[in-house]
Protein backbone atom coordinates (compact mmCIF):
# COMPACT_ATOMS: atom_id res chain seq x y z
CA UNK A 1 0.00 0.00 0.00
CA UNK A 2 2.74 2.54 0.70
CA UNK A 3 4.63 1.46 -2.05
CA UNK A 4 1.65 2.18 -4.30
CA UNK A 5 1.04 5.68 -2.87
CA UNK A 6 4.75 6.64 -3.63
CA UNK A 7 4.62 5.60 -6.68
CA UNK A 8 1.66 7.37 -7.14
CA UNK A 9 2.83 10.55 -5.54
CA UNK A 10 5.94 9.88 -8.41
CA UNK A 11 3.47 10.34 -11.16
CA UNK A 12 1.32 12.68 -9.91
CA UNK A 13 1.86 16.42 -10.83
CA UNK A 14 3.94 18.66 -8.64
CA UNK A 15 1.22 20.44 -5.93
CA UNK A 16 -2.08 19.26 -4.14
CA UNK A 17 -2.19 16.08 -5.70
CA UNK A 18 1.40 14.78 -4.87
CA UNK A 19 1.18 16.74 -1.11
CA UNK A 20 -1.88 14.26 -0.45
CA UNK A 21 -0.43 10.97 -1.90
CA UNK A 22 3.05 11.35 0.32
CA UNK A 23 1.05 12.82 3.17
CA UNK A 24 -1.03 9.37 2.84
CA UNK A 25 1.94 7.64 2.23
CA UNK A 26 3.61 8.66 5.43
CA UNK A 27 0.27 8.04 7.30
CA UNK A 28 0.32 4.60 6.27
CA UNK A 29 4.02 3.73 7.26
CA UNK A 30 3.82 5.01 10.48
CA UNK A 31 0.38 3.00 11.27
CA UNK A 32 2.35 -0.09 9.91
CA UNK A 33 5.72 0.57 11.82
CA UNK A 34 7.78 1.24 8.63
CA UNK A 35 9.88 4.01 9.40
CA UNK A 36 12.49 3.75 6.38
CA UNK A 37 9.34 4.53 4.12
CA UNK A 38 7.83 7.31 6.12
CA UNK A 39 11.36 9.01 6.43
CA UNK A 40 11.12 8.46 2.09
CA UNK A 41 8.06 10.00 2.22
CA UNK A 42 8.64 12.86 4.30
CA UNK A 43 11.76 13.32 2.34
CA UNK A 44 9.84 13.88 -0.74
CA UNK A 45 7.70 16.14 1.55
CA UNK A 46 9.93 18.44 2.08
CA UNK A 47 10.79 19.37 -1.22
CA UNK A 48 7.34 19.55 -2.84
CA UNK A 49 5.90 23.03 -2.69
CA UNK A 50 2.17 22.42 -2.73
CA UNK A 51 -0.03 25.14 -5.35
CA UNK A 52 -1.65 26.55 -2.36
CA UNK A 53 0.30 27.73 0.50
CA UNK A 54 -3.07 28.96 2.42
CA UNK A 55 -6.49 29.25 1.74
CA UNK A 56 -7.90 32.92 2.58
CA UNK A 57 -12.18 33.37 2.72
CA UNK A 58 -14.70 36.25 4.27
CA UNK A 59 -18.06 35.58 5.53
CA UNK A 60 -19.98 36.49 7.58
CA UNK A 61 -21.05 34.89 11.21
CA UNK A 62 -24.12 32.70 10.39
CA UNK A 63 -26.95 34.51 12.01
CA UNK A 64 -27.99 31.20 13.70
CA UNK A 65 -24.60 31.16 15.42
CA UNK A 66 -25.11 34.59 16.22
CA UNK A 67 -28.08 33.78 18.10
CA UNK A 68 -27.37 30.92 19.65
CA UNK A 69 -24.12 32.95 21.32
CA UNK A 70 -26.69 35.47 22.56
CA UNK A 71 -29.04 32.81 23.57
CA UNK A 72 -26.54 31.23 26.35
CA UNK A 73 -26.56 34.80 27.64
CA UNK A 74 -29.86 35.28 27.62
CA UNK A 75 -30.67 32.16 29.53
CA UNK A 76 -28.09 33.15 32.61
CA UNK A 77 -30.19 34.10 35.28
CA UNK A 78 -27.11 36.97 36.88
CA UNK A 79 -24.27 38.98 35.44
CA UNK A 80 -21.91 36.51 36.75
CA UNK A 81 -23.31 33.08 35.61
CA UNK A 82 -23.76 35.12 32.16
CA UNK A 83 -19.65 36.17 32.50
CA UNK A 84 -18.93 32.45 32.88
CA UNK A 85 -20.90 31.16 30.02
CA UNK A 86 -18.37 32.75 27.28
CA UNK A 87 -15.80 30.16 28.14
CA UNK A 88 -16.27 26.29 27.22
CA UNK A 89 -13.99 24.11 28.77
CA UNK A 90 -12.75 22.57 26.10
CA UNK A 91 -11.03 25.44 23.76
CA UNK A 92 -12.97 25.53 20.43
CA UNK A 93 -9.81 26.11 18.48
CA UNK A 94 -7.87 23.19 20.08
CA UNK A 95 -10.52 20.65 20.38
CA UNK A 96 -9.37 18.33 17.76
CA UNK A 97 -6.16 18.40 19.10
CA UNK A 98 -7.66 17.28 22.60
CA UNK A 99 -9.80 15.02 21.35
CA UNK A 100 -7.37 13.22 19.12
CA UNK A 101 -4.79 13.61 22.14
CA UNK A 102 -7.55 11.57 24.38
CA UNK A 103 -8.81 8.81 21.35
CA UNK A 104 -5.02 8.64 20.53
CA UNK A 105 -5.57 9.07 17.30
CA UNK A 106 -2.38 10.87 15.88
CA UNK A 107 -2.32 10.33 11.86
CA UNK A 108 -3.21 12.08 8.93
CA UNK A 109 -1.73 15.79 7.37
CA UNK A 110 -2.14 17.57 10.93
CA UNK A 111 -0.25 14.58 12.93
CA UNK A 112 2.59 13.89 11.20
CA UNK A 113 5.41 15.48 12.86
CA UNK A 114 6.77 18.03 10.37
CA UNK A 115 7.10 21.41 11.72
CA UNK A 116 10.20 22.07 10.54
CA UNK A 117 10.33 20.87 7.01
CA UNK A 118 13.18 22.78 5.07
CA UNK A 119 10.95 23.66 1.63
CA UNK A 120 14.15 23.67 -0.41
CA UNK A 121 15.18 20.38 0.53
CA UNK A 122 16.40 17.73 0.18
CA UNK A 123 18.41 17.35 3.79
CA UNK A 124 15.93 15.62 5.76
CA UNK A 125 15.09 16.96 9.36
CA UNK A 126 13.20 15.13 11.90
CA UNK A 127 11.85 17.65 14.26
CA UNK A 128 11.38 16.98 18.24
CA UNK A 129 8.42 14.61 18.55
CA UNK A 130 6.53 16.81 21.00
CA UNK A 131 6.91 19.22 17.69
CA UNK A 132 3.28 20.59 16.70
CA UNK A 133 2.87 21.17 13.43
CA UNK A 134 3.24 24.32 11.21
CA UNK A 135 -0.09 24.05 9.25
CA UNK A 136 -2.36 22.70 12.73
CA UNK A 137 -0.58 25.80 14.23
CA UNK A 138 -1.48 28.11 11.75
CA UNK A 139 -5.21 26.54 11.29
CA UNK A 140 -5.58 26.67 15.73
CA UNK A 141 -4.25 30.63 15.73
CA UNK A 142 -6.92 31.09 12.63
CA UNK A 143 -9.59 29.16 14.62
CA UNK A 144 -8.68 31.56 17.88
CA UNK A 145 -9.66 34.47 15.27
CA UNK A 146 -13.17 32.85 14.71
CA UNK A 147 -13.49 32.52 18.33
CA UNK A 148 -12.88 35.74 19.22
CA UNK A 149 -15.40 37.03 16.73
CA UNK A 150 -18.42 34.46 18.90
CA UNK A 151 -16.82 35.64 22.41
CA UNK A 152 -17.30 39.46 21.40
CA UNK A 153 -21.13 38.90 20.36
CA UNK A 154 -21.36 37.39 24.22
CA UNK A 155 -20.02 40.50 25.65
CA UNK A 156 -21.67 42.51 23.42
CA UNK A 157 -24.78 40.88 24.79
CA UNK A 158 -24.10 40.86 28.29
CA UNK A 159 -23.81 44.79 27.97
CA UNK A 160 -26.91 44.87 26.35
CA UNK A 161 -28.72 42.48 28.56
CA UNK A 162 -26.84 43.79 32.15
CA UNK A 163 -25.63 47.16 31.41
CA UNK A 164 -22.70 46.38 34.57
CA UNK A 165 -21.11 49.45 35.62
CA UNK A 166 -17.74 48.77 37.27
CA UNK A 167 -19.42 48.87 40.82
CA UNK A 168 -21.21 45.48 39.20
CA UNK A 169 -18.74 43.77 37.41
CA UNK A 170 -16.24 44.52 40.45
CA UNK A 171 -18.54 41.93 42.12
CA UNK A 172 -18.67 39.71 39.90
CA UNK A 173 -15.25 38.90 39.36
CA UNK A 174 -13.75 39.76 42.73
CA UNK A 175 -12.24 36.67 44.66
CA UNK A 176 -10.62 36.86 48.12
CA UNK A 177 -7.83 34.98 47.39
CA UNK A 178 -7.06 35.26 43.48
CA UNK A 179 -8.26 38.81 42.99
CA UNK A 180 -8.92 40.88 45.90
CA UNK A 181 -11.32 43.41 45.11
CA UNK A 182 -8.83 46.32 44.50
CA UNK A 183 -7.58 43.79 41.40
CA UNK A 184 -10.90 43.11 40.69
CA UNK A 185 -12.20 47.16 40.19
CA UNK A 186 -9.25 47.11 37.91
CA UNK A 187 -10.64 44.07 36.24
CA UNK A 188 -13.51 45.43 35.85
CA UNK A 189 -12.49 49.06 34.15
CA UNK A 190 -10.85 46.83 31.33
CA UNK A 191 -14.32 45.71 30.74
CA UNK A 192 -15.88 49.49 30.74
CA UNK A 193 -13.15 50.10 28.14
CA UNK A 194 -14.17 47.59 26.46
CA UNK A 195 -17.73 48.12 26.10
CA UNK A 196 -16.78 52.08 25.40
CA UNK A 197 -14.46 51.00 22.45
CA UNK A 198 -11.17 51.82 23.50
CA UNK A 199 -9.70 48.67 22.94
CA UNK A 200 -6.15 50.21 23.65
CA UNK A 201 -6.77 50.78 27.34
CA UNK A 202 -9.17 47.82 27.70
CA UNK A 203 -6.10 45.64 26.48
CA UNK A 204 -3.19 47.08 28.87
CA UNK A 205 -5.27 47.34 31.84
CA UNK A 206 -6.63 43.48 31.25
CA UNK A 207 -3.10 41.89 29.93
CA UNK A 208 -1.48 42.50 34.03
CA UNK A 209 -4.37 41.23 35.60
CA UNK A 210 -4.23 37.81 33.49
CA UNK A 211 -0.86 36.99 34.28
CA UNK A 212 -1.52 38.35 38.39
CA UNK A 213 -4.59 35.88 38.46
CA UNK A 214 -2.69 32.63 36.51
CA UNK A 215 0.39 33.50 39.58
CA UNK A 216 -2.33 33.16 42.06
CA UNK A 217 -4.08 29.89 40.69
CA UNK A 218 -0.69 28.16 40.41
CA UNK A 219 1.09 29.53 43.59
CA UNK A 220 0.17 26.37 45.34
CA UNK A 221 0.33 23.80 43.19
CA UNK A 222 4.00 24.49 41.36
CA UNK A 223 6.54 26.90 42.18
CA UNK A 224 5.87 30.00 40.70
CA UNK A 225 8.98 32.17 42.91
CA UNK A 226 12.76 31.54 43.11
CA UNK A 227 14.07 32.12 46.29
CA UNK A 228 17.35 34.21 46.29
CA UNK A 229 20.02 32.01 47.52
CA UNK A 230 23.78 33.44 47.73
CA UNK A 231 24.69 35.39 44.69
CA UNK A 232 21.58 33.80 42.92
CA UNK A 233 19.02 36.45 42.80
CA UNK A 234 15.50 35.49 43.58
CA UNK A 235 12.78 36.31 40.66
CA UNK A 236 9.04 35.41 39.90
CA UNK A 237 8.30 33.25 36.35
CA UNK A 238 6.69 35.48 34.31
CA UNK A 239 3.20 34.91 31.74
CA UNK A 240 5.19 32.53 29.48
CA UNK A 241 6.33 29.53 31.81
CA UNK A 242 3.08 30.51 34.08
CA UNK A 243 1.23 29.32 30.75
CA UNK A 244 3.56 26.14 30.43
CA UNK A 245 2.77 25.45 34.16
CA UNK A 246 -0.77 24.91 33.83
CA UNK A 247 -0.41 20.88 32.80
CA UNK A 248 1.62 20.26 35.44
CA UNK A 249 -0.96 21.92 38.20
CA UNK A 250 -3.59 20.32 36.55
CA UNK A 251 -5.36 22.59 34.34
CA UNK A 252 -6.12 21.31 31.13
CA UNK A 253 -3.38 21.05 28.23
CA UNK A 254 -5.87 22.60 25.64
CA UNK A 255 -6.35 25.91 27.61
CA UNK A 256 -2.37 26.01 28.55
CA UNK A 257 -1.27 25.91 24.68
CA UNK A 258 -4.78 28.17 23.71
CA UNK A 259 -3.30 30.92 25.78
CA UNK A 260 -0.09 30.63 25.29
CA UNK A 261 -0.67 30.86 21.29
CA UNK A 262 -2.83 34.13 22.20
CA UNK A 263 -0.16 35.88 24.55
CA UNK A 264 3.51 34.93 24.23
CA UNK A 265 4.08 32.72 21.44
CA UNK A 266 5.86 35.49 19.12
CA UNK A 267 7.02 32.32 16.71
CA UNK A 268 3.64 31.30 15.34
CA UNK A 269 1.06 32.69 17.92
CA UNK A 270 -0.75 36.19 18.56
CA UNK A 271 1.43 37.34 20.89
CA UNK A 272 -0.75 39.82 22.21
CA UNK A 273 0.75 40.26 25.66
CA UNK A 274 4.07 41.03 24.49
CA UNK A 275 2.82 42.91 21.19
CA UNK A 276 0.64 45.27 23.28
CA UNK A 277 2.60 45.68 26.41
CA UNK A 278 5.60 46.79 24.76
CA UNK A 279 3.82 48.64 21.97
CA UNK A 280 5.10 46.96 18.87
CA UNK A 281 1.08 47.00 17.88
CA UNK A 282 -1.63 49.43 17.00
CA UNK A 283 -4.64 49.57 18.56
CA UNK A 284 -6.13 46.16 18.45
CA UNK A 285 -9.24 44.54 16.80
CA UNK A 286 -12.12 43.92 19.10
CA UNK A 287 -12.41 40.26 18.90
CA UNK A 288 -8.23 40.29 19.76
CA UNK A 289 -9.35 42.11 23.42
CA UNK A 290 -12.49 39.72 23.88
CA UNK A 291 -9.74 37.24 23.85
CA UNK A 292 -8.08 38.74 26.73
CA UNK A 293 -10.79 39.57 28.64
CA UNK A 294 -12.37 36.02 28.10
CA UNK A 295 -8.54 35.01 29.14
CA UNK A 296 -8.88 36.03 32.34
CA UNK A 297 -12.78 35.10 32.77
CA UNK A 298 -11.10 31.05 32.18
CA UNK A 299 -9.06 31.59 34.83
CA UNK A 300 -11.57 33.16 36.98
CA UNK A 301 -13.86 30.13 36.34
CA UNK A 302 -11.68 28.13 38.35
CA UNK A 303 -11.17 29.91 41.24
CA UNK A 304 -15.22 30.74 41.60
CA UNK A 305 -15.81 26.62 41.00
CA UNK A 306 -17.42 26.93 38.10
CA UNK A 307 -14.91 24.12 36.69
CA UNK A 308 -13.70 21.09 37.86
CA UNK A 309 -10.76 21.25 40.81
CA UNK A 310 -7.45 20.77 38.99
CA UNK A 311 -5.98 17.46 39.50
CA UNK A 312 -2.28 17.99 40.18
CA UNK A 313 -1.66 14.28 39.80
CA UNK A 314 -3.13 14.10 36.42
Amino acid sequence: MVHTLLDAADTADAGQRRLYFLTEAATQAQKRGLPYLRARAEMALQQTMPEWTSIRTESAIPRALIAGQQDRVDAAEDLRTALWLTVPDIHPAMRAQAEAEADGALEGLLRIPRSRINPAGPVFVRPPVEADDDLAVAMQVRGLGLFGLLTAIQLDRIHERFRPDEFEMTAALAHEAVLPEPRARTLARAFCYYWLEEFDAAACVALPQVEQILRELLRSRVPVITVARGPRPGGVDLLGKLLQSMPAAGFPADWSRALELLLVDPDRGMNLRNDILHGLADTPPKHHVALILQAALYLLSHAHGQRMAPDPTA
